[in-house]
């Protein structure tokens, strides 16, 4: 009676995650509350099964299960050392698999100053004259203010034109919709002065220009999303950022490393890491990443042979003037 009074309130506020967890033991008539570590082991079996998830992004979906348990006075059952076991091997199959279906993925890799200069230089010679040309010009934009804010996808798509600000100083941007921080009252605000990064300024308000001027003569009322424009749908989602920056890339032909490719983090883990070879404190870079100051997962994002040139000290060299 418990489970059934608890089912409809425990899918809808623990999401997704623990949605698919719960829905697997209704299917194979287990109990999900408590569940027990067998249940977990073979709900992990299945996922392996379906292939739709990689044993690197399960985490999130264990965290869920256990975190619905332990909120309900339950112990969780998504973590002992079995499961850990079946995590691991569960990778090891997958990459096994994957050397016999030749489908070993690219490395994600991230995104060079130089291949992001020149996108800031294209966007600033770019006068849209069609609507190809101005969502090109949006992709261009998107590159480089998402890679100086060290951006996620789903915090730079979903930007609002409230929350980006250009003052007579400085470029600032309320970060309203961050992972893991959405539940805080007080939104992080991050500030670049125009004389750190320059040409930032112009890029910002040749983009805000050609956007307005499109809404203007579409004679819609314009909303308050930063990067719609009038032929778009109401919503984006997080992962129009890939179609963006690969549209970017491959106007100017900005190719990735042999065996990589570049994706909607690729900004990000590029800032990071420009970052940390122009010497910014990890402090910095975490606030500015919106990294937790003993997180260790900002490390995945710093490729630490990176070198500093003239295109890293170009956007990111303002960060080290206070250290």
């Amino acid at each position: 009676m418990q489970r059934k009074a608890l089912l409809d309130t425990t899918m809808s506020n623990y999401g997704p995650n623990a949605r698919r967890f719960i829905l697997f033991c209704e299917q194979h008539q287990r109990p999900w509350l408590p569940a027990m570590e067998a249940t977990v082991l073979l709900y992990i079996a299945s996922v392996l099964k379906d292939g739709g998830i990689k044993s690197a992004s399960l985490q999130p979906y264990l965290s869920a299960i256990n975190n619905y348990h332990e909120d309900l006075r339950f112990p969780g059952p998504a973590k002992g050392r079995a499961v850990i076991r079946a995590v691991k091997g569960m990778a090891t199959i997958q990459a096994e698999l994957a050397v016999q279906e030749e489908n070993i993925e690219t490395q994600r890799t991230w995104l060079p100053a130089g291949h992001v200069r020149r996108v800031h230089e294209a966007t600033l010679k770019l006068t849209p004259r069609s609507s190809e040309e101005l969502r090109l010009l949006r992709a261009f934009s998107y590159v480089v203010v998402a890679f100086v804010t060290f951006g996620r996808p789903d915090t730079g798509t979903s930007l609002s034109r409230q929350h980006v600000h250009c003052g007579d100083s400085e470029f600032s941007v309320v970060m309203m919709k961050e992972k893991g921080r959405r539940h805080q009252l007080v939104k992080r605000r991050l500030c670049i002065p125009w004389r750190g990064v320059a040409l930032l300024k112009e890029l910002i308000e040749h983009w805000e220009f050609h956007r307005d001027t499109a809404w203007s003569r579409s004679e819609m009322t314009q909303p308050d999303a930063y990067w719609l424009l009038p032929e778009d749908p109401k919503n984006f989602k997080a992962s129009v950022a890939n179609d963006w920056i690969g549209l970017a890339l491959s106007e100017l032909d900005c190719k990735p490393p042999e065996g990589g490719h570049f994706s909607a983090h690729s900004t990000r883990k590029g800032a990071t890491t420009c970052a940390r070879a122009v010497g910014v404190t990890m402090e910095k870079v975490c606030f500015f990443g919106g990294w937790s100051q003993f997180s260790s997962a900002v490390q995945h994002y710093i490729d630490l042979t990176a070198l500093r040139d003239a295109d890293v000290n170009y956007y990111f060299e303002w960060l080290t003037w206070s250290q």
